[in-house]
């Protein structure tokens, strides 16, 4: 049985078993032969309703509707249909028919609307469950929780049968209001009741994954996936795979063709032949698409590229998908020739075929949302994974994966549902956000002691990260670790850490945390740590950078994994390949040779912003014309198949 993620993906739901309502009412009136036919087509509306076939409900509705205008409990209870598939105009246009005299002006149909109308009926009504329901589900949208418990607390007293859906849905206002501990304990309460509740399973996942307890919050996504495929819930699994220390390529690559089976390759019906002009050397129109064309660390690596590239040979055009802005997507706006904001995921295919977009690149991932979908259907002859997400996004409708020669692992390519395409040197470029920060001192020099620190998010840091730290605290005896990021400053994430190094022989005082920091001091902060360790499998990228340029040396464990793989294409880069280590026990070595090197030599910091500064990963124009080299040798690549 399918099921919509309602509310979470803000989208129509095709079809879904979260939020039956019952049938409540029963004409008592002499059945004529269209009476009962209309009778009978309303009950199976609400059987299927209750069955969570919401299509076919809608359907069978409406039907009734046509045999008989003036049925009133078939506007009703497809109007709060309506209202739960956030469908808002359309639900209050229902709930006018019940009382024409509360009729507005069509343009005023809206939430506001629709909530008002029910709201009467509703008190008209004071033992309808379902009205109770939809009303609770409409003040969570509005953000009024306090009025939306109310209303879900008067429909478990009318109808006990629908404590999974009222706990599922206290369990996402919790979520909503930060409050994760208790999102999973009324999670957990639902699927006591019913283990096959979508929508708290998708709850529970994402409250684990705010309290870094990926491996929790993965299962929970997996099985929502199992009992309804959805590609946004799917993508988070796949990007959140990457946090478990059992993940390897190969099971990351099979999940990710599942996503395409199920999902990107049921729209290649969809894909067009391209009218775009064959000519290897003509200029280029290049379309990056991404959420985060906003204050994103990937503004680091994007802007620099914008600014480079040469007008001549390419036109760049950008789509911003969703509706966040800020002063970055200025920069962005004004560093190209189109910028076009994507409000509906829907719009992105249309827009680049329209504007005959060259070569798209998608510069998130399995990040992006449901937009991702509009590179299924081939928008552009050529499309590109860049940047944003370090996997394979598992269709074969994006062309490339652009790495370098360390990312991805040499000998996982055909882990890539993409051909790889290796830029000579380096994957990315690199412009600090502050190049003004002079580079402070190691702070052991006047602590007496080392500090280690991880300014990573936590989601990184899991057990087996936590043992190795463990050990090097051990042999370091005098040492701390600074464990320091948004969340950290909290009692449920410190517990976690403290418990952990504490089951390793680790004492709490050793442990610092912090939480996130403005952006104006963020860079200075790096000043409270001596060594960085990168946390694994999944490294830190711009993290990484950012310590490089204050000076601060980064150890780092790579693996096959593509984003274990980021730590070493930095580092080698930057000509510091003797921090990357390739076992846990070279790991533990390079860190406690640093913490042995360090206080004798003041001035590494300095050598290590110079390193950064002289190499490959600050050279913005030799990266942005190596990149336009790829472009054309992709395209080139095209018009010979053109020919062929």
């Amino acid at each position: 049985m399918a099921a919509s993620v309602l509310f979470f993906l803000n989208c129509r739901p095709r079809t879904s078993f979260l939020f039956p309502h019952y049938l409540v009412t029963v004409r008592n009136q002499t059945i004529s032969p269209t009476a009962k036919n209309a009778s009978n087509l309303f009950t199976k509306a609400n059987r299927l309703r209750q069955a969570g076939n919401w299509v076919a409900a809608e359907e069978t509705y409406r039907r009734v509707l046509a045999v008989d205008s003036r049925y009133s409990d078939a506007w009703i209870e497809l109007g709060c249909l309506l209202l739960d598939s956030r469908r808002f105009g359309e639900a209050a246009e229902c709930f006018r028919h019940f009382d024409p005299s509360d009729r507005q002006s069509e343009t005023s149909a809206n939430l506001n609307e629709a909530v008002h109308l029910l709201a009467d009926i509703a008190a008209r009504r004071p033992h309808w469950p379902e009205g109770q329901f939809s009303l609770g589900c409409a003040y969570e949208h509005l953000g009024n929780y306090h009025q939306a418990r109310i209303h879900l607390a008067n429909a478990l007293r009318l109808d006990p049968s629908r404590e999974a859906a009222v706990q599922s849905l206290y369990a996402r206002m919790y979520l909503l209001e930060r409050r994760c501990p208790e999102a999973i304990a009324a999670a957990d309460c639902a699927l006591k009741i019913n283990p096959r509740y979508f929508l708290a399973h998708v709850v529970r996942g994402r409250a684990c994954a705010s309290l870094a307890r990926m491996d929790e919050a993965v299962e929970s996504k997996r099985s929502a996936v199992e009992i309804c495929p959805n590609s946004g819930i799917h993508s988070d699994l796949l990007f959140e795979m990457n946090y478990l220390p059992g993940t390897t390529q190969e099971s990351l690559y099979q999940e990710s063709c599942r996503w395409n089976s199920l999902y990107a390759a049921p729209l290649s019906g969809q894909v067009r032949p391209h009218s775009n002009t064959p000519d290897p050397d003509r200029r280029l129109k290049l379309g990056y698409v991404s959420p985060d064309l906003c204050n994103h660390p990937i503004m680091r690596f994007l802007l620099p590229v914008l600014e480079y590239h040469d007008r001549s040979r390419f036109e760049v055009c950008a789509y911003a998908v969703g509706l966040k802005t800020d002063e970055w997507t200025e920069r962005v706006r004004r560093n190209v020739a189109v910028f076009q904001s994507i409000g509906e995921p829907e719009q992105l295919a249309a827009q680049v075929r329209e504007d005959r977009i060259d070569i798209l690149v998608d510069l998130a991932g399995h990040t992006m949302g449901a937009a991702f979908l509009a590179f299924a259907q081939k928008a552009a002859p050529l499309q590109v994974s860049w940047l944003g997400a370090l996997a394979t996004t598992g269709m074969p409708a994006i062309d490339y994966f652009l790495g370098d020669p360390y990312m991805p692992c040499p000998g996982t390519e055909q882990f890539f549902a993409e051909r790889v395409y290796r830029l000579p040197l380096t994957q990315s470029c690199y412009r600090p956000f502050r190049a003004d920060l002079p580079v402070a001192p190691s702070p052991s020099l006047q602590r007496g002691y080392i500090t280690f620190g991880c300014f990573n998010n936590p989601q990184k840091i899991n057990r087996e990260v936590v043992k190795l730290w463990s050990a090097i605290l051990h042999l370091a005896p005098q040492s701390h670790l600074l464990l320091k990021f948004r969340g950290m400053e909290t009692e449920a994430l410190q517990n976690r850490y403290r418990g952990w190094f504490q089951e390793d022989g680790i004492e709490g005082a050793r442990l610092l945390f912090a939480g996130q920091s403005p952006a104006e001091t963020y860079l200075a902060d790096f000043a409270s740590i001596d060594i960085a360790l990168d946390p694994f499998p999944y490294n830190g990228g711009s993290t990484t950078l950012d310590a490089l340029w204050m000076g601060v040396p980064v150890v780092t464990l790579a693996g096959r994994l593509a984003v274990q793989r980021d730590g070493a294409s930095i580092l080698s880069a930057a000509g510091l390949a003797g921090f990357v280590a390739q076992t846990p026990e070279q790991y533990l070595k390079i860190a406690l040779f640093l913490a042995a090197v360090i206080p004798h030599k003041p001035d590494l910091r300095s050598e290590l912003r110079h390193a950064l500064a002289a190499s490959p990963l600050m050279d913005e124009a030799s990266l942005v014309r190596d990149v336009e080299n790829a472009y054309r040798d992709m395209w080139r690549a095209w018009c010979r198949a053109q020919k062929a």
